[in-house]
């Protein structure tokens, strides 16, 4: 199999060359350009074709989310990571999961999970920091229900999707609720054929949109 490619992209020299020497350890990960701005990254990709881009959210001459959305339209399959240093921002959050992105961690992960997200985001899973999660379900605890999206889903499909907004997996969510894990299966694709999403980051992202939980 071959090693896993990667670009690291943060203004600050610091924090890349940090990543860069703990992620070159693992025998499956090749680090094989950084980039401090969004032009940076641009130019490199065309000559490295990464697998997956880290990127800061915070850019000197524009945002995370638009170098994000630039680079899903140039790159459809390229898998993007973003990092920022907050988690209490659920709009950008969702707006860079609309955007394209793959992943959404806190910079001050620890750092098994964040290799972890990128074999993850790799098997074409989407990756979404615990304490982000929690801030979306907080956030969404704050929006009254409105009854012409909850009769979207039943009583049941709500309670999983309230538990997939958490992060949880399927595994757990079936010791949750006491169910078979082909059962939640079964209901999260329902819930995603329901709602027109394709993947757990765009679920939550319309949840947000309906206020459906």
């Amino acid at each position: 199999m071959n090693a896993i490619s990667l670009i690291i992209v943060d203004d600050h020299e610091i924090v890349r060359e940090g990543l860069k020497l703990t992620l070159q350890r693992e025998p499956d990960f090749n680090v094989v350009g950084e980039a401090s701005s969004g032009r940076e990254l641009i130019k490199l990709i065309k000559t490295t074709c990464p697998d997956v881009v880290l990127l800061d959210e915070r850019m000197p001459e524009e945002r995370g989310i638009e170098i994000c959305r630039t680079l899903t339209k140039l790159y459809p399959d390229l898998k993007i990571i973003i990092l920022t240093a907050y988690a209490e921002q659920e709009d950008y959050i969702v707006q860079a999961m609309m955007a394209g992105a793959k992943g959404f961690l806190i910079k001050n992960v620890e750092i098994f999970e964040l290799k972890r997200a990128i074999r993850a985001v790799v098997r074409g899973e989407t990756v979404l920091d615990s304490q982000v999660a929690a801030s979306i379900v907080n956030k969404l605890k704050e929006v009254p229900n409105k009854n012409s999206s909850l009769s979207l889903l039943t009583e049941q499909q709500i309670s999983i999707a309230k538990l997939v907004a958490q992060g949880l997996k399927n595994r757990e969510i079936a010791e949750q609720l006491y169910l078979s894990e082909n059962t939640i299966k079964f209901h999260i694709q329902n819930i995603m054929r329901k709602l027109n999403v394709n993947n757990r980051i765009a679920l939550v992202a319309k949840l947000l949109e309906k206020d459906i939980i």
